[in-house]
């Protein structure tokens, strides 16, 4: 039976009140604010990227079994029909969304940059496509070879995950389709670790990396523009104990004007905040009936951070302090850069998106 895994609107689990506000920021505080936050947002270099891989995700992969669980391991939000779906069930509907919304074929070339544990190539392999993942993680690609039939040699329907770095794929015409270009690109939550600084040129690869009639799927986590100082506070705990160097999570407006600005035309949006919020709060439950196991392998210090940051974005995502948003865009750029038969291409691809206007999944 199911039952409504509907997170309260407070839980006893919940961080401190933030009305201790006024006092003044500690020593590693300040540290953390120069010597990470700051050389991210205005270097933000190649070996910051790698260098946040280990922290990020490389801390084990039985660490994230214990979070996401084993039989689902999808590191984004589900999506919930009715609120009372399984963790792993509001998954499949998401992974059957970004399907739909890249219009998927059998046949398409897809690449999925950020394809972490390999759940998402193995669904879009399954559904007919040829999929090549790529991560920085190490552990994400052993985990996708030894649980979702990764890399299998001589076997067409295996996914291809590769250790690569998205921003330097045209370097590997051996990774890429004979066209050079893919029917569609996803990338789910991975533009955050791209940074503000370089958020431009990693649009720019994906719309070089992409046909002209192709579908990029984008999903990122986001923030209110009317942010308060707890979203500053979650935001801080977040880049130093969770995600670091993720320093691009901003407002929709802003997001979609770099689209824009990249070559793209957005074609649908949709913002999944609550959705995340019930996924957060099953990650939740699934993390607490690990206590033990976190405990005895890692330290309770371990437990307990990863416990607060799972309550707390549960509220955050609730309320709207943070949220993700989840976008279908198509190519456009500037007409003097493109062909006649360039453009119509594109137009049609347009036409198309708009009439897929709603979700058939």
């Amino acid at each position: 039976t199911t039952t409504d895994h509907q997170p309260p609107p407070t839980t006893n689990h919940q961080p401190p009140p933030t009305s201790n506000h006024h006092r003044p920021p500690t020593t590693d505080q300040i540290k953390y604010l120069i010597k990470d936050l700051l050389r991210h947002t205005f270097f933000h270099l190649d070996e910051h990227n790698t260098g946040n891989i280990k922290e990020g995700y490389d801390k084990g992969n039985d660490f994230f079994e214990a979070t996401l669980d084993k039989e689902v391991m999808v590191y984004t939000s589900g999506i919930y029909k009715t609120g009372k779906e399984t963790l792993k069930e509001a998954q499949k509907y998401k992974l059957d969304f970004v399907a739909d919304a890249v219009e998927l074929k059998k046949g398409d070339n897809v690449l999925d940059i950020g394809c972490g544990w390999g759940r998402l190539a193995r669904h879009f392999t399954d559904l007919g496509a040829k999929v090549t993942g790529v991560t920085l993680s190490k552990e994400q690609r052993q985990w996708a070879m030894d649980n979702v039939g990764a890399n299998e040699e001589g076997n067409p329907a295996s996914p291809q995950i590769h250790l690569q770095d998205a921003m330097k794929l045209k370097e590997r015409p051996d990774l890429l389709p004979a066209t050079g270009t893919f029917d569609a690109i996803t990338s789910l939550e991975m533009a955050e670790h791209v940074g503000i600084k370089r958020y431009q040129e990693f649009l720019r690869e994906v719309h070089g990396l992409l046909k002209d009639d192709g579908v990029f799927y984008f999903q990122v986590a986001g923030l209110r523009r009317q942010w308060r100082y707890e979203d500053l506070v979650w935001g801080l705990f977040m880049g130093e104990h969770v995600f670091p160097g993720a320093d691009a999570s901003c407002a929709m407006g802003w997001v979609t004007s770099q689209l824009e600005r990249g070559g793209f035309e957005v074609q649908r949006v949709h913002n999944l905040g609550y959705h995340y919020s019930i996924t957060l709060y099953q990650w939740l439950e699934c993390w607490r009936r690990h206590e033990d196991y976190i405990n005895k392998n890692y330290t309770p210090e371990m437990y307990r951070r990863w416990e607060v940051f799972l309550a707390w974005s549960v509220r955050v995502a609730r309320q709207g302090s943070s949220t993700v948003f989840m976008i279908a865009a198509t190519k456009q750029g500037e007409k003097k850069t493109i062909t006649p038969e360039i453009e119509a291409v594109r137009e049609a691809r347009r036409i198309q998106s708009q009439k897929h206007l709603l979700p058939t999944f």
